[in-house]
């Protein structure tokens, strides 16, 4: 625990010292890995599986908004596929458009879930996803979960059809994609089995790391990789859908290391977002919120001191310290 303490301080330190290039260069970097992915299970272009090509698209997203990293992976992904079908690669993009056309608005942070349900799925870590976000984010974020396991059976559906076609003499008729798609949603009862070990999944940990228990994210990731592993065990069970057990419980055990890892982080490493404490003393409640500073112009601080005595502002100010310590000692 302690190397993890110590290595955890120093990269806190190191975040803090040179934070637009460590999170434009770990952006890229992620960038670089979803692409790879991308390209490597849809790889029906030469020109867009290059290494070149997404080392590049890589590096422009790394020093770019959020926003730009999301429209090159989805161009990315939409470009392999209509190298199999045209047809299927516009209707993927209407029903990208409607998506946020219906839900955009409902938090910034959508895009991650909604390219890290397929993307991690592809490397047999998707039930990462559910846990992961029900720590850190709020339900508002259900839709991308739900689109995101979506369009992961999309990309499969993808990978399925390119095979049958290959096989094929004679040339498929322009809606036979389509069709190939729907009818591949339709029976596949693997997915309503994981939309709904997903769902339940996420509300249970959101629920129980909201709770004020102690080591209560600890507890809500062990339940969820229980719960997750009951939901698909059962469906296998019921619906005979031929999982390998061995391996999905395997998946599962890496999912909960990672999940940990993640936690434990997290919460120092977090220099984006707003926390708010409580504390009180014999005669008053405390009610502070802490915004980053990097958020804040210059010309927008104001001090307002509400004491007027050194000592009561040195005791105010430990009992900040304290309640910020124990926030910390409480997430972890």
């Amino acid at each position: 625990m302690m190397v993890l303490l110590t290595l955890k301080s120093k990269l806190k330190n190191f975040y803090e010292k040179h934070y637009r290039v460590a999170r434009g260069s770990v952006k890229a970097c992620i960038v670089f890995a979803i692409l790879f992915v991308t390209t490597f299970h849809l790889d029906y272009s030469d020109l867009l599986g290059q290494y070149i090509v997404l080392a590049a698209i890589s590096i422009i997203c790394g020093v770019t908004a959020d926003f730009v990293s999301l429209l090159a992976i989805a161009a990315i992904a939409l470009g392999e596929i209509y190298r199999i079908s045209p047809l299927a690669s516009v209707a993927i993009t209407i029903l990208l458009i409607i998506y946020y056309l219906l839900f955009g608005r409902l938090t910034e942070k959508q895009g991650i879930v909604l390219v890290a349900v397929p993307v991690l799925s592809a490397l047999q870590l998707g039930y990462l996803v559910p846990v992961v976000a029900a720590l850190f984010f709020s339900p508002v974020i259900i839709p991308a979960l739900t689109m995101g396991i979506l369009f992961h059976f999309l990309f499969s559906g993808i990978q399925e059809y390119a095979l049958v076609i290959s096989r094929q003499a004679q040339e498929a008729s322009l809606t036979a994609s389509l069709e190939y798609l729907l009818e591949y949603l339709r029976g596949n009862a693997y997915l309503i089995i994981t939309l709904v070990a997903f769902l339940v999944t996420f509300v249970c940990v959101y629920l129980i790391r909201r709770t004020k228990i102690q080591y209560a994210s600890q507890i809500a990731i062990l339940v969820g990789a229980i719960l997750v592993l009951s939901i698909i065990l059962l469906g296998n069970i019921t619906l005979e859908l031929e999982i390998n057990l061995l391996h999905s419980i395997i998946s599962v055990l890496v999912s909960v290391v990672i999940a940990y890892v993640i936690q434990f982080f997290h919460m120092t490493l977090d220099y984006q977002g707003t926390r708010k404490l409580q504390f009180e003393d014999d005669e008053y409640y405390y009610y502070v919120t802490a915004i980053p500073k990097f958020k804040v112009a210059a010309a927008d601080k104001t001090v307002t001191r509400i004491v007027s005595e050194d000592t009561d502002e040195l005791e105010l100010r430990l009992e900040l310290e304290k309640a910020l310590e124990g926030e910390e000692e409480n997430h972890f």
